[in-house]
């Protein structure tokens, strides 16, 4: 509501609001209760209009998906996360994306902290672009402000880095679970066998063929490496070493498979997931991923004193600090060993 004030025989009307501030002087009250009145109609109907023109969030991540996607290409990851945000959030209009029902949102979603932080942050990747590229009017104040209140929740945040590293003992005890399975497709105990020391991802080393296999350089070329950019991704290859560590020959393991095969590893990385996950329980090792060998293997080429960049080549990190951050579990004990060799 607007106020009103008398100073030397006029009129001033002063408009105090959130969204609009404004100050008039008239000879008459009328006239000053008149334009105040109409300016603050002004600022409601701009309010409201939102609502009626900017449409739904469906159209506009199938027009980000469709337009920004071939410029700039993203991995599997985030198109699960558009068509995920889509399925959730396409119908509503933009005009109801307020801080409380994102929030609301974010809260149901089951997700650690650092999923909901980046299935936010597409959120608002989705919003900016359309504000920039295509001048359509979006909330980006409210989605801001619903991660900044999912964050002091601790709802939203970082992803929390996992410390889980295998002792060699327990990785022994899968891989005798994984020898006795009977009636398996699986070869499941040399793949633990080779990511015990080899720092690959599962998925790279199930995509080697025969012909990225060199004999004389006792190398494997990795194609598609991980990259954030899906068309850098497409033509990332890298050649890496296959070493001899710890008694165990990845080389041998891996040129040495059955020449039927189609590939040295022809199987589906969430079967071999599953496999190994079984193998676990039943060798009675808990709160072991697959995922874990990787960096248990990296953590392992470091306490053996390989440099960084050797170890990086091949766990394929272009980024050493997350590979120090998130996959460098380096055992104490192991500190003396080093002493000792450098003594």
């Amino acid at each position: 509501m607007a106020t009103f004030r008398q100073r030397d025989g006029r009129w001033q009307a002063i408009i105090r609001r959130v969204d609009l501030k404004a100050t008039k002087t008239f000879d008459r009250k009328a006239d000053a209760q008149a334009w105040a009145r109409a300016r603050e109609r002004e600022a409601d109907l701009a309010e409201v209009a939102p609502a009626k023109v900017l449409g739904a969030l469906g159209p506009l991540i199938d027009r980000y998906d469709k337009e920004v996607w071939p410029v700039r290409r993203w991995g599997l990851n985030k198109a699960n996360e558009l068509k995920t945000l889509k399925a959730d959030l396409g119908a509503r209009l933009l005009s109801d994306l307020k801080p409380g029902a994102l929030v609301t949102y974010a809260t149901g979603l089951g997700l650690s902290a650092g999923g909901v932080s980046t299935r936010l942050s597409y959120l608002r990747e989705v919003l900016k672009t359309a504000h920039a590229l295509w001048g359509t009017p979006v909330p980006l104040a409210d989605v801001d402000a619903a991660i900044a209140t999912a964050k002091r929740l601790g709802v939203a945040g970082k992803s929390g880095v996992r410390a889980r590293r295998p002792m060699q003992e327990e990785i022994e005890r899968v891989i005798a679970v994984a020898d006795a399975r009977e009636q398996t497709a699986i070869d499941l105990a040399v793949i633990i066998r080779i990511l015990s020391v080899l720092p690959l991802r599962v998925g790279e080393l199930l995509g080697i063929q025969w012909s990225d296999i060199s004999e004389r350089r006792r190398t494997v070329m990795i194609r598609s490496r991980k990259h954030p950019d899906a068309r850098v991704k497409e033509t990332n290859h890298q050649e890496v070493p296959l070493i001899a560590f710890r008694g165990v020959d990845t080389f041998a393991l891996v040129a040495e498979r059955p020449r039927y095969l189609e590939s040295p590893f022809p199987y589906k990385r969430p079967s071999v997931s599953v496999a190994f996950h079984q193998c676990a329980l039943r060798a009675q090792v808990m709160d072991l991923h697959l995922h874990d060998l990787r960096a248990h293997s990296l953590s392992a080429l470091l306490e053996a004193g390989v440099p960084i960049p050797q170890v990086a080549l091949i766990s394929g990190h272009r980024n050493w600090k997350i590979l120090q951050r998130v996959y460098a579990r380096i055992d104490p004990v192991s500190i003396h060993d080093a002493l000792k060799r450098l003594g």
